[in-house]
């Protein structure tokens, strides 16, 4: 994979949208509109700054072109939100190493440092380095785990994770941040006076299509049902975070230092 095109505006290492959308292998409307979807989540690192290029006459029939520049948090979140393809995986790498050697060659070494206390710089950034893949090697494996099942539903993701909060408060989160489709007893109410839910009750809506999916099986009378689950590994870390940014309380020391480790 060639050099990224990481620069500097305004003082902070960034990089542009149309970077990460080539990296990846996806379009780069697809990469803005997913921008644009979690743009709260995003702006927890800073505001995103966007910007309009020329397209020369050949690239899309020309026009203006609107990029966005993100920094090294909110790049590393964009790519917990995309689907984990080989080319993905490879470019998260890629972009990892690639703002560390950048932060590394903007801190010049002062010209009045003696040889030793070079050389202990040296050594405590070789360190970083390998703490730094350590935690890496740390999260992958727990990621992978999670990754070897179809996912788990909300309502097991909330007894793993959220001990401190009441079922109730937690789908009362999705609903409310818009993640998963509230459509209670929008059918009324049956023969008995029971609540009929909506026929997408529950279900991922755009914005929580990045924590969740439909996941589709046959019933005990063969019938195809869907419900909804946890995307595993990076989602299910991430929605994690997202979770725990909004006042929900966590569970496990271990979980967390995993989920802390997807961030460089």
């Amino acid at each position: 994979m060639t050099a990224l095109d990481i620069f500097t505006r305004s003082g902070t290492l960034v990089i542009s949208s149309e970077t990460v959308a080539d990296g990846s292998g996806v379009q780069h409307k697809n990469v803005l509109d997913l921008i644009d979807a979690n743009r709260a989540d995003f702006e927890d690192f800073g505001l995103v700054a966007f910007e309009t290029r020329a397209r020369s006459a050949g690239q899309h029939g020309g026009g203006v072109a609107r990029i966005a520049l993100l920094n090294e948090q909110q790049a590393t979140l964009l790519m917990t939100f995309q689907r984990n393809t080989d080319q993905v995986r490879s470019f998260k790498k890629a972009l990892v190493r690639a703002f560390f050697d950048m932060a590394r060659r903007a801190v010049p070494a002062p010209a009045e440092l003696t040889r030793m206390q070079i050389l202990e710089l040296a050594m405590e950034s070789e360190q970083r380095a390998i703490s730094a893949t350590v935690r890496a090697e740390v999260a992958e494996e727990f990621k992978e785990a999670i990754e070897l099942n179809d996912g788990i539903t909300p309502r097991d993701f909330h007894k793993k994770y959220l001990p401190g909060v009441t079922e109730t408060e937690f789908s009362a989160a999705l609903y409310r941040h818009r993640l998963l489709i509230d459509q209670t007893g929008q059918r009324g109410r049956n023969a008995k006076g029971k609540i009929i839910n909506g026929k997408q009750h529950r279900h991922p809506t755009y914005q929580g299509k990045a924590f969740f999916y439909l996941h589709s099986e046959l019933d005990r009378d063969k019938i195809r049902r869907e419900h909804v689950r946890v995307i595993p590994g990076e989602p299910e870390l991430l929605l994690v975070k997202w979770c725990a940014a909004r006042g929900l309380q966590q569970s496990g020391r271990s979980i967390r230092d995993a989920v802390e480790a997807l961030t460089p």
